[in-house]
């Protein structure tokens, strides 16, 4: 038994009537009414009665239209629910981020993207910067938040987040009561570095900024995962310096001050390939800028 013989059955049985039913599923007759004796021979039962003059259901054909019915309207379902699925692989955005953006940026804005595109699958890929850069130009994440600068003349940015840099420390450190912190003063305690191959951008501001403070740490290991670095400094191993977003991720044992002096900056992009017209990025990135607006009032 298939489909087509049900879809036959319930034709002939809502028409009662042969040549209606065929016109209407555009079948020969004859070939419609092989079919309907080949489904009453599989079954075992007639489901129709013929006369020259008229059609008419059996009680086993009454009963057997409705279960026919469930089955077509089931198929049809499963139908378009691969279509669905199908539609939503198809209709992809994939994000690469920085721990920033998932702290700051994607909590606001990301319920307004899925109710605005709910067919829209939103794949998020944490990398690292250069990371991201390289998906970026070989077009395998549709955009990225990342620390600058961009080095694909290919890539444009919007500069959408600006953090502070503070000190990471012990909570029981001598210096975590102080309101603010001198870089001088914590150039005695062991330094935890952030690994130049997981986030160069960021290594680089850090190494800039104690060059332009004269001061010099002494590194005690390169790190390059922020939960490991946190549990480095809970475990008294040393102190760090990153982006106050770490601020959201303190554990008990780990705190934050301000430093003193001028402040130093970090900015994070969002980044995208020139070439990328999709209607759905056009529209995440007006809502990041937006989101980022309201947080700012």
């Amino acid at each position: 038994m298939e489909l087509r013989h049900l879809r036959y059955f319930v034709a002939v049985a809502e028409e009662l009537n042969f040549t209606r039913a065929a016109a209407r599923l555009r079948t020969a007759q004859p070939s419609f009414s092989q079919q309907i004796r080949d489904l009453e021979e599989e079954i075992g039962t007639p489901l129709l009665t013929r006369t020259k003059r008229r059609v008419a259901l059996t009680e086993a054909g009454r009963a057997f239209l409705d279960e026919a019915r469930l089955v077509l309207a089931q198929a049809q379902r499963a139908v378009e629910v691969a279509r669905r699925a199908a539609r939503i692989d198809e209709r992809k955005l994939i994000i690469g981020f920085l721990p920033s953006a998932e702290v700051k940026i994607f909590p606001s804005m990301l319920t307004v993207m899925r109710a605005r595109f709910p067919e829209l699958n939103l794949v998020f890929r944490s990398l690292t910067t250069l990371e991201q850069q390289r998906a970026l130009s070989q077009r395998e994440i549709d955009v990225g938040f990342l620390r600058l600068p961009v080095a694909d003349p290919a890539l444009r940015f919007d500069a959408v987040l600006r953090e502070r840099l503070v000190a990471v420390m012990p909570a029981d450190h001598p210096l975590a009561r102080a309101e603010a912190v001198d870089i001088a003063d914590l150039a005695a305690f062991p330094f935890l570095r952030i690994s130049p191959h997981h986030a160069g951008g960021l290594h680089d501001i850090v190494e800039g900024f104690l060059r332009a403070s004269r001061v010099e740490v002494t590194p005690v290991q390169d790190v390059d995962n922020v939960m490991t670095m946190m549990t480095l400094v809970g475990l008294g191993a040393g102190f760090t310096l990153l982006p106050d977003y770490v601020e959201h991720l303190l554990f008990r044992n780990v705190t934050t001050r301000p430093l003193t002096g001028a402040q130093t900056l970090v900015d994070l992009a969002m980044v995208w390939h020139q070439d990328n017209a999709s209607q759905e990025l056009a529209t995440f990135r007006g809502l990041v800028v937006e989101a980022l607006k309201w947080d700012a009032k």
